[in-house]
């Protein structure tokens, strides 16, 4: 495992490099206030026969808040800095926030995406635009009043109670960009294809919910696989939001039979 820190945006972003030097890489993103041990046991399945890099988006984890704001277009200089460590082309792995970051990764350097997973994306289909989102609205709020840092140790608590990492400043600033991001990457899909590489989606079958709820979430990720000629969906049976850490092997596999 190599540890190291790359500048990127005023960020000095934390990664870490597990696997062989020489094999097909991939790219792990995390969502709104993950971190890298979520993606522990996905790793240990994977470095066989891939090399995996993670890390932690800027203002995350052990990483450093960046002078930029969250936006589509950081996201991707974040992954460019990350792929230049890799040195190839790589399937990117994105959870649910990091969707978008991937999507717009794709449509912005393809020929630096060898494929992609999207883990229980975040529900955005094709069109939305800008939803009003109250929790976006809030974290707005929460940045205007110079208060993230309080907003983030008041939440981290409740996230170690679940199992997760601490809370970022980075979360706060990402929240209140949601509405923005979103608008970012509908805008690119007009404008920037899709690479044609395997592009799979992941629903986690143990959130779906209700009928009303189940056709929302289906209807939304079966739009995103469908944005991608080679798009594939599939539903993980018994996992939660957290499906990387519920049923790796069912990440992993989609991961493995992309990057061949």
């Amino acid at each position: 495992m190599l540890v190291l820190v790359i500048h990127v945006l005023g960020s000095a972003v934390h990664v870490v490099d597990d696997g062989p030097a020489d094999a097909p890489p991939v790219v792990l993103t995390s969502g709104l206030a993950g971190g890298l041990a979520d993606w522990a046991p996905l790793v240990r399945l994977l470095v066989p026969a891939m090399r995996v890099l993670r890390f932690d988006r800027p203002g995350n984890g052990a990483s450093t808040p960046s002078r930029e704001t969250p936006s589509a277009r950081r996201e991707v200089a974040v992954l460019d800095a990350v792929l230049d460590v890799a040195g190839a082309p790589a399937v990117l792995v994105g959870h649910s926030l990091a969707g978008l970051h991937v999507e717009a990764c794709a449509r912005l350097r393809p020929s630096r995406v060898r494929g992609a997973v999207l883990v229980d994306p975040s529900l955005v289909p094709p069109g939305i635009g800008r939803p009003f989102d109250v929790g976006a609205v809030l974290a707005t709020a929460v940045l205007r009043l110079g208060l993230a840092g309080l907003a983030a140790r008041c939440a981290s608590p409740l996230l170690q109670l679940a199992g997760r990492p601490p809370a970022g400043v980075g979360a706060v600033a990402e929240l209140a960009g949601y509405a923005d991001l979103v608008a970012e990457v509908d805008a690119l899909r007009a404008a920037h294809p899709l690479p044609d590489v395997p592009w799979w989606v992941l629903t986690a079958g143990g959130t779906l919910g209700g009928p009303s709820s189940a056709r929302r979430i289906l209807a939304a990720h079966g739009a995103m696989a469908a944005l991608a000629r080679r798009g594939v969906h599939r539903i993980v049976p018994g996992s939660t939001h957290l499906l990387q850490l519920d049923r790796p092997a069912a990440v992993a596999e989609a991961v493995l039979r992309t990057g061949r």
